[in-house]
């Protein structure tokens, strides 16, 4: 028997090799973020700026982006920007409604527009083999716009009903009010919709005298990510928007930050919205990574999600073992010159008071006693948001242009994660103490308000006693 197994294991040779082809192993990832293509540059005569991030796909994504918004209408204006956003892609002087559907549809491409405060966005996904007609459709709507009346009509009233059901929203309506708020007095505190008042009295004169005065070539980008080459978007741009006249510099009026509450009680509402938040740094700013990095220690959480003690969030730990809100969400929006940090949560009459100084506790709690784990933890957030945002041609489009408008250019994909990488808790824990610590929040609420602490009781709690 001893014999026989003997002969077995001399006989027996394991399988080493496997029948596919072998193939070596991908290379590490610091490698594949700095081997990604640069993003090229070229500025027009007019001042128009030619971004482009070649990818070797067979779509592309094409994005006008121009530095306009609510936060460069006048109280007459404001909504106008919304409203032709609306407009854009449906009938030009060179292509009526009909045959400009026709040639959308035959590409089968999808023409999108978004509208912010200080950013106008009309963006195609296509084919790469369609670039030059895509191309040619987009900067036709968006710069010669028939603005054909009995079609500005029928698109007010899309519009008023957009409102109405943007009324309905309490998270949208105090999102409204923090911004009403926190930059009262100036052009930023203007909602992207603007008032019904103003919308009865929009016509093809008034967008026309608009767009005149905010669509210049000098705060336009034209930015494109996929299957289509930095000399082949540069032609294209000197053909269709090269002959675009440079306007005037438009100032935009200074904003202002004002420590604030405001209220909007409604005690038919089952729960409350609060938004608590400080001024925060904008878009170009280095203390901006490292509050993306704070913004993902405070996290969110909602009823949905897992909850109790072995939570690894401190809020959300605190918020679900003892039933304080339904949901929160911590934010840091930036704009190219201001920006605001903090927290958006959902909860009902009676516990309005403890999630605000829960909220409160947190943000000293960031000033003064981070840890590193929990910034490692939040620093993985961020990365893996960053990487699914650029990992498609829309999301780099996005970053591209934003990049492009705000700082001038964009960095690479590598120096932002390595920007990331670098903060450390003590980053952290000095950003925060700065526009954290002491600082006057701004409050806005809307529902049933009545047990949310009053405004200098909120202020109060921006401290901690040391010694």
């Amino acid at each position: 028997m001893l014999r026989t197994t003997g002969i077995l294991k001399r006989l027996f040779k394991p399988l080493k090799t496997f029948s596919r082809r072998q193939t070596c192993y991908p290379s590490s990832f610091s490698q594949f973020l700095y081997s990604q293509p640069a993003t090229s540059y070229y500025k027009l005569l007019n001042g128009v700026t030619v971004a482009t991030a070649e990818r070797d796909t067979c779509t592309a994504c094409i994005g006008i982006f121009i530095d306009a918004g609510s936060r460069y209408e006048s109280k007459q204006e404001n909504g106008i920007a919304h409203l032709f956003e609306h407009m854009a892609f449906k009938s030009t002087n060179s292509r009526d409604r009909t045959s400009l559907e026709a040639q959308m549809q035959n590409i089968g491409a999808k023409f999108k527009s978004c509208v912010t405060r200080e950013l106008i966005i009309y963006y195609v996904e296509c084919l790469s083999e369609d670039v030059p007609l895509a191309t040619d459709i987009l900067t036709d709507c968006v710069f010669n716009n028939a603005l054909d009346p009995s079609e500005i009509e029928y698109q007010k009233k899309v519009v008023y009903a957009e409102m109405l059901e943007h009324d309905k929203d309490p998270g949208s309506v105090v999102l409204d009010y923090l911004y009403a708020t926190a930059y009262q007095g100036t052009p930023l505190a203007q909602s992207v919709m603007g008032p019904s008042t103003n919308l009865y009295h929009f016509n093809n004169t008034t967008i026309c005298r608009y767009l005149s005065k905010c669509f210049d070539p000098c705060r336009t980008v034209l930015a494109s990510v996929g299957g289509v080459t930095h000399d082949q978007m540069a032609s294209l741009a000197n053909c269709y928007l090269g002959r675009l006249e440079p306007l005037k510099c438009l100032d935009v009026e200074a904003y202002r930050y004002t420590g604030s509450e405001v209220r909007y009680r409604d005690d038919s509402m089952p729960t409350a919205h609060v938004m608590v938040a400080v001024e925060g740094p904008c878009f170009s700013d280095a203390d901006r990574v490292v509050m993306e990095v704070a913004r993902f220690v405070l996290g969110g959480w909602d009823r949905s999600q897992p909850a109790g003690k072995s939570h690894p969030l401190r809020v959300a730990r605190d918020a679900s073992c003892c039933g304080l809100c339904d949901s929160y969400q911590a934010f840091n929006i930036v704009y190219k010159d201001c920006g605001l940090f903090g927290v958006h949560y959902v909860s009902d009459v009676m516990h309005l008071d403890d999630m605000m100084m829960l909220i409160q506790d947190e943000f000293m709690y960031l000033c003064l006693c981070v840890t590193e784990t929990e910034v490692e933890k939040a620093k993985n957030f961020l990365i893996t948001k960053i990487l699914s945002e650029t990992d498609s041609s829309f999301g780099t489009c996005m970053d591209i242009g934003k990049w492009t408008l705000y700082h001038g250019c964009r960095p690479e994909l590598g120096a932002q994660l390595g920007a990331v990488a670098r903060v450390t808790a003590e980053h952290v824990r000095a950003a925060c103490y700065r526009y954290l610590y002491n600082k006057c929040p701004v409050v806005a609420a809307v529902g049933p308000t009545e047990g949310l602490m009053p405004y200098p009781r909120t202020r109060g709690s921006m401290w901690w006693l040391r010694t």
